[in-house]
């Protein structure tokens, strides 16, 4: 998995590439944090995911319960069809803000 991250006055924006997997969450969870304390809009551009795993979206979830308590938001963009019906399937489409 690589994140490259990109910092606007409009936020940040984390590109993830490759697996969301249970052996790459912790890495993930990391970024994501670090992100969601430095700003109240984080962009997380999945067009390099290639597989999302329930650990993955518990990273995505928490960072969604941290930004709303703060005000923010999280935006997911690009994603593929594959992860999108891993959030169809959790019942998460509606959840996220995906676009």
């Amino acid at each position: 998995m690589e994140i490259v991250k990109t910092s606007a006055d409009t936020g940040i924006t984390l590109a993830i590439s490759g697996k969301l997997s249970a052996a790459t969450a912790e890495e993930f969870g990391t970024a994501v944090d670090a992100a969601v304390e430095e700003t109240g809009a984080l962009v997380l551009d999945f067009a390099g995911v290639t597989y999302l795993s329930s650990a993955g979206l518990r990273v995505l979830i928490g960072a969604k319960k941290k930004l709303k308590a703060k005000g923010g938001s999280l935006l997911i963009l690009h994603v593929g069809e594959v992860i999108q019906e891993v959030f169809e399937i959790t019942g998460l489409e509606d959840v996220f803000d995906i676009q």
